[in-house]
């Protein structure tokens, strides 16, 4: 039901964004957009149902599963630069955004080829099966360059908060709870991460706590993110409604 009603949202946050792109084309402003495609579809493809439907579909087990791992790296990278566009000086960009798009590059090439050697009828990437060593792997990589991008968005979408709040506040209210989505991204991929290693230490807690709290932990992520990246554009909005009424000649 989350991750349902996160794709319902993101369709609707993604046209919108889009429409706002091609008015005022700009680094961030598409990639904000491409943001949100990317992570919508993402979503979608982590419904169990349509999860079920891509593998049949496409002959592949877990093909849902993969895309969904896909889409969050293009998804994490994708706000990283919009985020740099944001908050570093225009000298810095070019190399700032070079080095998220080469970061994410080394990520899928190391993921994919895991994915392919472990992938099989009888397994599925996810915290039940990492009794199998090269899932346990695939999910430590995925996770550690999650908590490592999130960590980042944390603090640059702090830093644009507190800069912004005082001549911006529907900016800043928004960059505040893109740091609070960060935040529930970083609590998600402590919660998945740590149960890995505590399982090949022998001591986990129970498995359905971990598959109740992560995804939980995600959904949120996601609509926080969706509510903090709309809340400028529903701002600036707002805002130029008023200035158009007082342009409007009374007849």
């Amino acid at each position: 039901m989350i991750f349902g009603s996160c794709t319902v949202a993101g369709v609707i946050v993604t046209v919108l964004c889009t429409r706002r792109a091609i008015h005022h084309p700009r680094v961030f402003t598409w990639l904000i957009a491409v943001a949100f495609g990317v992570c919508t579809l993402g979503v979608f493809f982590a419904i169990p149902t349509v999860a079920r439907a891509a593998e049949q579909v496409t002959g592949l087990d877990n093909a849902g599963k993969l895309v969904a791992h896909i889409c969050a790296i293009l998804w994490c990278a994708s706000l990283q630069i919009t985020m740099v566009d944001l908050a570093y000086r225009p000298e810095y960009l070019r190399t700032a955004m070079q080095q998220r798009i080469f970061a994410a590059a080394v990520e899928l090439a190391v993921m994919i080829p895991l994915f392919v050697a472990a992938n099989d009828d009888d397994v599925e990437f996810t915290t039940a099966y990492v009794d199998h060593p090269s899932v346990a792997a695939y999910l430590l990589i995925y996770l550690s360059y999650v908590l490592v991008t999130c960590g980042e968005l944390v603090f640059m979408c702090g830093r644009t908060a507190q800069r912004s709040w005082t001549t911006r506040p529907w900016t800043g209210a928004g960059f505040a709870l893109c740091a609070l989505a960060a935040a529930l991204g970083v609590g998600y991929t402590m919660s998945k991460g740590s149960y890995i290693v505590f399982y090949t230490l022998d001591s986990p807690w129970p498995l359905e706590v971990e598959e109740a709290v992560s995804p939980a932990l995600s959904g949120l992520a996601v609509l926080f993110l969706f509510a903090g990246l709309t809340l400028p554009m529903l701002g600036g909005l707002l805002q130029r409604r008023p200035r158009r009424r007082r342009e409007v000649p009374d007849s």
